[in-house]
């Protein structure tokens, strides 16, 4: 192999393939990227097994051939280079990385044992990827992160009506859905996507310019865009729990406040917070009464002005099950709707409906 590549695009296709290789005891490929260099391009490729990405680079190459290297000693020294190119080279088991000044010997691992990543070529759609990663950004939060039941460590992506998906995450405690406007796409069947896998989807959507072309199999997603750069993930099998029957149908309270507001009551309450991160709301007509009380470093109680509609109520939550969600709500007030005691919050904007967010209470 002898190939010549611009450094500012190895740099970044090595920073977009690399995040997704991972130590492994019985299979130490996996921690390298895969270099295929042939006439006028070089293919970088990494995978984990759950998640896999390809990127093209452009390159000047006068000798083809195959290599892998750990993905992050390689990132590490290209990121170090000043010039303008960096030349590939392999010579026996070494590969060698030069520029202008510079050379750097990095020791390959044999690349026979690399595993294919999947590849999906037909029923491709086009999304408005900024709103594909704005749903997974959304909901990922509340994916679970025990492996006991993959399905709940998984993002949920259905369509419930034309032109749009909704993504949801549970961890059963707390569930998010959120919908976003996917204009022509249709998705026959629902898939779940592992949390990290999703995020991992989003990450490369916003880091992406141009179209993001989506493939959907029985066990595989993947995105194809216009640049080249390819990812796949595996989906998680199974059936993701039927949550519209754990939204409530009726509420007893409905309480309406200023995010802010809400956000400083429970950067005050996290200071006194107990171990198990309980805070009590009290609802009354025209305030929440926000307190904690840790009882080894003491007590703490916050009121907000809210508008009110229907029965007082008092419930305790676990605190982050409540902040959470608050960063991904864009309107300046939130609304509340208590079903009772016992029963589920559900949280969403004021204006903006493609959000909910249900909370269950806790029972002490």
């Amino acid at each position: 192999m002898y190939t010549a590549i611009k450094t500012k695009t190895l740099t970044e296709k090595l920073e977009l393939v690399s995040r997704v290789s991972t130590k492994h005891v019985t299979l130490p490929v996996l921690q390298c990227v895969l270099i295929e260099a042939d006439d006028k391009k070089v293919t970088l490729k990494a995978t984990n097994l759950e998640i896999g990405v390809e990127a093209i680079c452009e390159a000047t190459t006068e000798e083809s051939g195959v290599v892998a290297v750990p993905a992050g000693v390689l990132l590490q020294t290209v990121q170090h280079m000043s010039q303008a190119e960096v030349v590939l080279k392999l010579e026996g088991e070494v590969l060698v990385v030069e520029s202008e000044g510079s050379q750097t010997s990095i020791n390959t691992v044999s690349h026979e044992e690399f595993p294919g990543v999947p590849r999906l070529e037909s029923g491709g759609q086009t999304l408005q990827k900024e709103l594909f990663a704005l749903g997974i950004k959304t909901a990922a939060f509340a994916a679970s992160q025990s492996s006991i039941k993959p399905e709940l460590g998984s993002v949920y992506i259905h369509q419930q009506k034309e032109h749009s998906l909704t993504f949801v995450a549970t961890d059963s405690f707390r569930l998010m859905e959120k919908t976003v406007a996917q204009k022509g796409v249709t998705l026959d069947d629902p898939m779940m996507v592992p949390q990290k896998n999703a995020l991992e989807l989003a990450r490369i959507c916003d880091m992406q310019s141009g179209e993001a072309v989506l493939m959907v199999s029985d066990n595989q997603c993947a995105l194809q865009f216009d640049d080249g750069v390819y990812v796949t993930s595996r989906l998680t099998s199974g059936s993701f729990p039927d949550y519209k029957q754990i939204i409530p149908k009726e509420y007893s309270t409905h309480s309406t406040l200023l995010k802010n507001d809400l956000q400083h009551a429970f950067k005050k309450t996290n200071i006194f917070l107990n171990k198990f991160l309980q805070v009590t709301l009290d609802v009354q007509s025209d305030n929440i009464t926000v307190s904690a009380n840790s009882g080894e470093v003491g007590a703490t109680t916050e009121s907000v002005r809210a508008q009110t509609e229907g029965e007082d109520i008092r419930l305790n939550f676990n605190q982050r099950y409540l902040t959470d969600p608050l960063g991904h709500i864009s309107d300046e007030s939130v609304v509340m709707h208590f079903a009772g005691i016992g029963r589920p919050m559900v949280m969403e904007g004021v204006s903006d409906k493609s959000l909910r967010y249900l909370v269950m209470p806790m029972n002490k």
